[in-house]
């Protein structure tokens, strides 16, 4: 037995693992953060929440250029210290004052050095550890218990914390986190890292200006952080579903029915063999992306509205549109029109610049909305900010061929 055990502890496995323990994670800072932050509130407002994510996503853009060097010499370091800072974060939300000035600003540092520190070394990981052969069945069982934890998580961390509050609630994702630092130390490279300098700004700066192709990657950053990809428009959706439904029980059995819903959707996309049918699939949402608040705005009131809008956003948007799409098209442009490898890991940093202040930009004028008292008309800006959609998708899919 014992053999067995040790068997299933290759780099292979321990990378699949991570993943899916961070998923795990992330179904309690993503979901029930933004609850608990209304719940200790004052007012019951989101603005914690808010001022949580802008600090966040502001500090992510900032950390992918400062740490450029440590991705570079330490990367296995860089990798292991993300899991502590998970810790960290998950200790200051059970032990500090939730009331006070500086608990969102604490709490969005850590989450943005866990998040900086944790996925370049893990690409980097990904491509040098696992073998050619073996990289779809790494990547499809890793997305498939991804998916499933997606589904488990948010009803158990729901009727947990609808039992016993969200402290106990934490001490799993605690838990959860500590296990994840433990295999990080199980995990030893096989690959032998080669020693590379950093480039410095402005080769960086005349790299992007000498590709029209990494301009335009750029562009399509920002949009998918302005209407996508963790952006105001779904926490909009987020918030107005925490208005209409009963409990955090109910906001996690919205959530998991999401993602039942986006592994559906996903595995259909994935067996598409040509850009016609992907087209038609994306298409056939495309409309619903600016409907749904358009409706919401029609009939404000209505909870099944709501509802369908949260669960559309959290399974088509952020789980087709993003998870899938997006992100297969972004890699896919980077890799044919990069020419010079040795750039990879700055231009993906650039990358994440312009999605950290296509994020911010929507949750400064979200908070702009809320601080003037203008709650009820939140839905306007997720109209408008739907409407971006297009120029994504005129940008989401290759003209003459599929990135796979």
């Amino acid at each position: 037995m014992f053999k067995k055990l040790r068997a299933l502890r290759t780099n292979e496995n321990i990378l699949i693992a991570t993943d899916v323990l961070l998923s795990s994670k992330a179904s309690f800072i993503n979901v029930f953060l933004m609850a608990f932050m209304i719940n200790v509130s004052l007012a019951s407002s989101p603005i914690n929440f808010i001022v949580y994510c802008i600090v966040r996503y502001a500090a992510m853009g900032v950390f992918a250029i400062l740490l450029l060097r440590v991705f570079h010499k330490h990367t296995l370091a860089a990798w292991r210290a993300s899991m502590l800072f998970s810790i960290l974060e998950v200790l200051a939300i059970i032990l500090l004052d939730s009331t006070a000035f500086y608990y969102p600003f604490i709490l969005a540092i850590l989450n943005s050095l866990e998040s900086s520190l944790y996925w370049r070394p893990k690409m980097y990981f990904d491509i040098t550890e696992v073998a050619d052969s073996r990289r779809l069945r790494q990547r499809s069982v890793t997305t498939v218990l991804t998916e499933a934890v997606k589904i488990i998580m948010p009803v158990i961390l729901g009727f947990t914390i609808g039992a016993t509050g969200y402290t106990n609630a934490a001490l799993i994702i605690l838990a959860i986190s500590a296990i994840q630092l433990v295999l990080s130390f199980c995990f030893h490279p096989d690959a032998k890292k080669k020693a590379t300098s950093a480039h410095t700004p402005s080769q960086i700066y005349q790299k992007i200006c000498a590709h029209e192709s990494l301009r335009k990657l750029l562009a399509f950053s920002f949009v998918r952080g302005w209407v996508i990809c963790s952006s105001a428009y779904l926490v909009i959706s987020q918030i107005i579903l925490y208005r209409s439904v009963d409990s955090d029980a109910d906001l996690g059995i919205y959530t998991s029915l999401a993602a039942v819903i986006a592994i559906i959707f996903v595995s259909i996309y994935r067996k598409l063999k040509n850009q016609k049918a992907q087209k038609t699939i994306l298409i056939t949402f495309l409309p619903a992306v600016i409907l749904m608040p358009l409706s919401l705005i029609l009939f404000p009131n209505n909870t099944i509205l709501a509802i369908s809008f949260y669960v559309f956003m959290q399974s088509i948007v952020n789980g087709l549109y993003d998870g899938t799409v997006t992100l297969t098209r972004l890699q896919g442009m980077i890799s044919t029109h990069l020419d010079d490898s040795s750039y990879r890991l700055e231009v993906e940093c650039v990358v994440e610049v312009a999605l950290s202040i296509g994020r911010t930009i929507g949750f400064l004028i979200l908070l702009f909305f809320i601080m003037m008292g203008w709650e009820q008309y939140i839905i306007w800006l997720a109209f408008i900010e739907s409407l971006f959609i297009i120029p994504w998708f005129k940008m989401a899919l290759p003209k003459k061929h599929r990135y796979n």
